[in-house]
């Protein structure tokens, strides 16, 4: 049987989604990067850290949004 998803909600085409395994629906993101930054995201992939581009600057993401929301939380309890 073939599992087939409906169209995104939010009017995204389904050719810029993706799946992570057993995990949450991707959107395709484009951004423009210095060559000093793409080197050191390759070097990451190289050196066989993350398996790819897209593990890297989502790993990089998150540790951003968790260093935000610390920041938020120390301003709070002040």
């Amino acid at each position: 049987m073939t599992e087939s998803r409906s169209p995104p909600a939010d009017g995204t085409p389904e050719h810029n989604r993706s799946r992570l395994e057993n995990g949450p629906t991707l959107d395709r993101v484009t951004f423009r990067a210095t060559d000093e930054q793409l080197a050191a995201i390759e070097s990451l992939v190289d050196d066989d850290v993350y398996r790819n581009r897209s593990e890297v600057i989502r790993a990089g993401i998150q540790r951003l949004l968790e260093h935000h929301a610390e920041t938020d939380a120390s301003r709070d309890d002040q």
